[in-house]
């Protein structure tokens, strides 16, 4: 997903990239304390059959499901914000914290696309100065990475 703002302080764009998310938080957490109500109450039916194993092994997927759904979820809330004015370009990207952070030179930058061969090979976009590049927007599709490469070549042309 791409978000675009004007920033106010001056003439710039602010540019927020983040992964498509299907489910909030919440309904997350909402969904896995369902399954695992519904596992606990298979688990006990089957124990109270004589089959005790059955019990472990439920709470084990339950582990299992859990500790996915977590390391998936962190991946979604991934975000990178690119920050173009006048004389620099800022871009950021972290985890509800800015993990790194590359600066250039507006005047210098260039987009830089790279399209494979193929019908469903995937884009790689970068914005890049004296050779050194940093890849943005891994996790868009090819489309949102042509909106975004246009907006980019406009914006920077606009500061």
């Amino acid at each position: 997903m791409i978000s675009v703002d004007k920033v106010s302080a001056g003439e710039g764009y602010r540019f927020v990239l983040s992964p498509n998310c299907s489910i909030s938080w919440r309904q997350l957490l909402a969904f896995y304390l369902l399954t695992c109500v519904v596992a606990l109450a298979v688990g006990l039916f089957f124990t109270l059959q004589g089959l005790w194993l059955v019990l472990p092994f439920s709470g084990i997927e339950m582990l299992a499901l859990g500790s996915g759904l977590y390391f998936t979820s962190r991946k979604v809330y991934r975000r990178e914000v690119i920050t173009l004015d006048r004389s620099y370009t800022r871009i950021e990207k972290g985890v509800q914290k800015v993990d790194q952070c590359w600066e250039f030179q507006t005047p210098w930058v260039r987009v830089v696309d790279v399209r494979h061969d193929g019908l469903r090979a995937r884009r790689k976009l970068a914005i890049g100065m004296s050779g050194e590049s940093v890849e943005v927007g891994s996790f868009l599709t090819n489309w949102e990475k042509d909106a975004l490469a246009f907006q980019l070549k406009d914006c920077i042309i606009r500061v």
